[in-house]
């Protein structure tokens, strides 16, 4: 449960802020890819012309292709988003290094999903049935600004291994070269027609990929791939019901009971995601959803009292930092965030102390809104007022001496 603290500014004036920045991304990218398209139509080269250079894909030189063998262009059908690629892919260093960092045959993706780096996934949206290129990636469609170091995860889609990368470390400046053949491609069926098992293995991937994104630090990524997973987890009809009024749902098969888990534990990390991104009220709902169906899930209470800490809500977030460390007892993180929250609640109680007593003036000010300490007459002074005092007594005196003696006479 231990995470890094987010930034306290929400950036959830809506509760899909990262969907609008990651669609306004994807319209630049697709843009892009669609211009170079009509270009490549516009313009069309001979098969040798296609293999002696290299294409310039975005226009921007950041993905670079070179094409090894012609595909199908016959119907001049290219895969689309969501579609099931079936590809081979070898991915090396540009730099001439041999190693190769990836290697995968006849491997099945869902286009768009980010199962793949993208600059991959972008190539491929520009591929034929049958084609083989080789592909130059910039950077930020490779490893990133994170890049890759020797025992950190590939993060292969479908592999249960947990595969690790065993060559030299990948900085942020580094280039890739792919070698990428697409073999065919068929549309994604509709979920309503997937089996239990199916609709489990899909949803169990897509979790996966949005892990390692996650763990990668591209929030955004996550939060797709989180999204897509849920689109194949989603309730059916006659499947998941809603729960009753104790939170606990109604008698099902274990299948549905194992892809409700599934469902929940995907909520569960799209909130730790959406934390992380600033995106406080979406990140809510998330761990929402899952309590009403599991009210002592001690991740999702952990994750709701970071996140209502966030937003300031911090009544509501000891609450649940409360409930967290009772689900789960030896979990330090979640001792840690009670006492976090406990601090946060004592200091909020000092200062509406400090402001009562200041709107019911019952307390001296002084500078900063700090109580002004009481001060004691210094010795001197003392001496001085007594003096005086004692000089009025006798002046006093010996005025009524005088009236005396006056009214004898």
């Amino acid at each position: 449960m231990n995470e890094g603290d987010g930034t306290l500014v929400d950036k959830s004036e809506s509760s899909s802020f990262e969907d609008l920045a990651s669609a306004a991304a994807q319209e630049i990218e697709d843009a892009k890819i669609a211009e170079a398209a009509a270009n490549a139509q516009a313009n069309p080269k001979s098969p040798d012309e296609k293999k002696e250079e290299w294409q310039d894909v975005l226009g921007s030189k950041a993905i670079l292709k070179k094409q090894l063998k012609q595909g199908d262009e016959s119907e001049g059908l290219r895969p689309q988003r969501g579609d099931i690629c079936r590809i081979s892919y070898e991915l090396k260093l540009r730099d001439g290094n041999q190693h190769v960092i990836e290697k995968r045959d006849q491997l099945k993706i869902y286009l768009g999903d980010n199962e793949l780096l993208q600059g991959l996934d972008l190539a491929l949206t520009l591929m034929y049935k049958g084609e083989e290129c080789i592909l130059q990636l910039a950077p930020r469609f490779g490893y990133g600004d994170t890049g890759l170091k020797a025992g950190e995860s590939l993060g292969l889609i479908g592999d249960t291994t947990g595969a690790k990368y065993d060559g030299p470390n990948i900085g942020p400046e580094t280039w890739l070269e792919a070698r990428l053949q697409l073999h065919d491609w068929s549309e994604e069926p509709d979920h309503e027609t997937l089996s239990i098992t199916e609709r489990m293995e899909i949803g169990i991937r897509r979790r996966s990929r949005g892990n390692w994104w996650y763990g990668r630090g591209d929030s955004t990524l996550a939060v797709q791939l989180y999204r897509r997973a849920l689109d194949v987890l989603d309730e059916s009809e006659g499947g998941i019901t809603s729960p009753t009024s104790s939170g606990d749902l109604p008698p099902t098969s274990q299948a549905l009971e194992a892809l409700l888990d599934e469902r929940l534990r995907v909520h569960n990390n799209m909130a730790a995601a959406q934390l992380k991104a600033g995106a406080y009220d979406a990140a809510l709902q998330a761990v929402t959803r899952v309590l009403s169906c599991q009210p002592n899930n001690a991740k999702a209470l952990f994750r709701k009292s970071r996140i209502l800490s966030a937003m300031g809500r911090n009544s509501e977030a000891l609450d649940a930092a409360r409930k967290a460390a009772a689900a789960a007892p030896e979990d330090i993180g979640a001792r840690k965030e009670l006492q976090k929250c406990e601090q946060k609640a004592n200091r909020d109680r000092s200062v509406e102390r400090k402001l009562a007593k200041r709107m019911l003036g019952t307390q001296p000010q002084g500078k900063g809104g700090e109580k002004a300490p009481e001060k004691k007459p210094s010795r001197s002074k003392v001496l001085v007022w007594g003096s005086l005092l004692l000089s009025l007594l006798v002046g006093v005196a010996s005025v009524l001496v005088y009236r005396y003696k006056i009214a004898a006479h």
